[in-house]
């Protein structure tokens, strides 16, 4: 439920803001304080929070042109989690939120904790994700890029300058 409502929020976000963008901008250092996370982002994020039962999900996402770029991270209450099973079941969510094809799937690692990346398409835009679970901490980073623009630079540093904090404190 988490991803389908992130996943909408950003969807709706990415074709609202369709004008194609004029003058790139200077990127900037999205690091909130106790997200224990560090990313490059095209412009001022916005944050919205939702708190569910079990989680509390905070978002931030910044449209420039015909590209979305979003970092989240959930922190969930102990024993709400499946660790086995946690990054597919969320990659899965977030799929079906946006009713998005699996296009391709990978195991990765940063800073020594296990995640998965992932490409999908919808009709209308290409998306890439990767998420990471430390603790009971899940973080998700995504872009969201319309299929007639390439914005391929930009995404790869985007996801290249994912950092996760380091001593991420158990959650």
């Amino acid at each position: 439920m988490r991803n389908f409502i992130f996943s909408l929020l950003v969807l709706a976000t990415l074709l609202y803001n369709a004008p194609a963008q004029s003058e790139p901008l200077p990127w900037v250092t999205l690091a909130p304080e106790g997200a224990g996370f560090s990313v490059l982002v095209p412009a001022k994020a916005v944050e919205t929070i939702d708190k569910r039962r079990s989680y509390t999900i905070h978002s931030f996402s910044v449209t420039v042109g015909r590209a979305t770029y979003a970092a989240s991270y959930s922190d969930y209450e102990p024993g709400k989690l499946d660790r086995a099973t946690a990054l597919t079941a969320n990659r899965d969510r977030f799929n079906r939120g946006l009713q998005a094809t699996l296009i391709s799937s990978r195991e990765i690692t940063l800073g020594g904790h296990n995640g998965i990346e992932f490409t999908s398409e919808t009709p209308a835009a290409n998306v890439k994700s990767q998420l990471f679970l430390v603790g009971n901490r899940l973080f998700q980073t995504a872009t969201f890029v319309f299929k007639d623009v390439d914005e391929t630079r930009n995404v790869s540093r985007f996801f290249e300058s994912f950092k996760l904090a380091p001593n991420q404190p158990p959650i």
